[in-house]
């Protein structure tokens, strides 16, 4: 399939529907999804993002959740434990995932180089960075595919426990977890919102860029925490 000769301008539809968002503070909950060191600490990381992408996550995320908890939002991390039994039966998130570790393992193998499990309970790979935590979060780590709701609480969590309207998501893979994640909060029902400062893709930024430009195109609203920071405020002048 060729690429387009050219994208269609849809900045004028992003800028009307960044104006017509409002966010209710009461009614927002925070979610990362897979912000793991298999991606973000390049020194355990068997999946990472580029360095200087690692950084940039690290360092707007720290300041969106410490933001986020000092407005009173819940803070949930969603993200992938793997037991030894998935590991061992090659369980991954969809066939072409599956496949493809497959090809991987077998090249691995004729070059004597051993694979570090995806992201194993336990291990370091499936932590979150300890700078992005605090006690009061709030941990899903029964997430097995890309989508942060399949099979797991956190529809139950967001709808029942905190009565979410917006859900803010941020996290790692752009193009495929995070990606897939919005658009289930969408279908959900949930005002979808994607903080572009505190995502990426290990598969690259033209795969980062792309997943944002079809997410604000369609599903979400793409802010910066800056953006989010003042619609928030907003938010809270107008509930008082």
């Amino acid at each position: 399939m060729k690429p387009p000769v050219e994208f269609q301008d849809r900045s004028a539809y992003r800028e009307r529907m960044h104006t017509l968002l409002t966010i209710e503070p009461r009614r927002t909950v925070v979610v990362t999804v897979d912000m793991q060191r298999d991606y973000l600490d390049l020194e355990v990381a068997s999946s990472p993002v580029a360095a200087d992408e690692a950084e940039r996550v690290m360092k707007h995320a720290r300041d969106l959740l410490d933001f986020a908890r000092g407005e009173g939002l819940p803070v949930l991390h969603v993200y992938v434990k793997r037991r030894p039994a998935e590991l061992q039966r090659g369980v991954l998130a969809g066939q072409t995932f599956q496949i493809n570790l497959k090809h991987q393992l077998s090249q691995n193998a004729q070059a004597g180089v051993r694979r570090i499990p995806d992201r194993q309970e336990g291990s370091p790979q499936a932590e979150v960075p300890a700078i992005l935590v605090a006690p009061e979060d709030v941990h899903v780590t029964t997430k097995k595919s890309l989508d942060g709701f399949l099979g797991t609480d956190l529809d139950f969590l967001l709808r029942r426990v905190y009565r979410a309207e917006t859900v803010v998501l941020s996290g790692v893979n752009t193009d495929t977890c995070v990606y897939s994640t919005a658009f289930s909060a969408s279908n959900r029902g949930y005002q979808t919102v994607v903080i572009s400062d505190c995502v990426a893709s290990m598969r690259g930024k033209d795969h980062h860029w792309m997943a944002l430009e079809l997410m604000a195109r369609s599903i979400a609203w793409v802010l910066t925490v800056e953006q989010f920071k003042d619609k928030l405020r907003a938010g809270s002048g107008a509930s008082r």
